[in-house]
């Protein structure tokens, strides 16, 4: 265990086929399709057990509403905590949701004893979603229900502290009230990204346009996206991206000789864009 007594355990719960440019890269190359992971994060703290997301739901369901998808012998969450970790879903305490993107809160009720934590503006959106969001949110309007229809929730506004060392802040622009995640441990600041970015290569320039960061293309507000994706870098020695295959190079966060990041590095002949959020 570590010093600080907090590990992240990365949980991939299967892949799905997004387009290049019209999801994963703002002007990537529109109309390659790649394979991504999505991935939801155990937090063991030595003391509470706690949940950032909780992934996909089955293949039929996901391919039929959403996007291609292939499990790919990956399990869904809360078949994933007891074979692999050994932790039965009742030791979850808490699970807190980025955003609840269809992606992102599959299974949720078969924690029984967890609090869910959501962000405010998050939770009024998802029930009451621009009819464009319909899918997104698995509107009933669909003849559908999401997973959380249901559910109780704790609601957050602003930057605020889950438990000592594990803080939610505000990162909206993939959707209205999207929150990232800091964990502080030996290795410095962790931010679990949820989907304010995708990929850790949103956080690396598109030289060919100038731009300080390649940031998704999906989303529903761009200014605020780019701000978000600010105040991650400033924030963060490493990041976790929930669609980044890289994640799974490793069993648990920090790992030996981890390499953190240079944070607001200069770029040569790339003037650095800083809003000042």
């Amino acid at each position: 265990m570590s010093k600080t007594g907090r590990r992240i355990f990365p949980i991939n719960t299967g892949w799905l086929e997004a387009d290049l440019g019209t999801y994963v890269f703002w002007k990537g190359p529109a109309g390659q399709k790649i394979w991504n992971p999505v991935y939801c994060f155990l937090i063991d703290t030595g003391e509470q057990k706690i949940l950032v997301d909780t992934g996909l739901c089955d293949e039929e369901r996901a391919t039929r509403y959403h996007h291609k998808c292939q499990k790919r012998g990956c399990l869904e969450v809360q078949d994933h905590l007891p074979r692999v970790l050994g932790i039965d879903p009742d030791e979850i305490d808490i699970i807190i949701f980025t955003h609840l993107h269809w992606d992102h809160v599959q299974n949720m009720k078969a924690f029984r004893r967890a609090r869910y934590i959501c962000p405010e503006p998050e939770i009024k959106w998802a029930y009451n979603p621009l009819p464009l969001y319909y899918r997104t949110y698995e509107s009933p309007v669909l003849g559908i229900e999401p997973a959380y229809y249901g559910c109780s929730f704790e609601l957050v506004t602003g930057e605020t502290e889950i438990v000592p060392g594990i803080t939610m802040f505000d990162t909206p622009g993939h959707s209205p009230g999207h929150m990232a995640v800091t964990v502080e441990t030996d290795a410095g600041c962790i931010v679990i990204a949820g989907d304010a970015i995708f990929q850790a290569r949103n956080m690396e320039p598109n030289e060919e346009e100038m731009w300080r960061y390649w940031v998704p293309a999906r989303f529903v507000n761009s200014i605020d996206g780019w701000r978000s994706v600010e105040d991650i870098d400033r924030r963060a020695d490493f990041i976790l991206a929930c669609h980044d295959e890289a994640v799974g190079d490793h069993e648990v966060y920090p790992f030996d000789g981890m390499k953190l990041r240079e944070r607001r590095k200069a770029i040569p002949g790339l003037p650095f864009y800083f809003s000042g959020v």
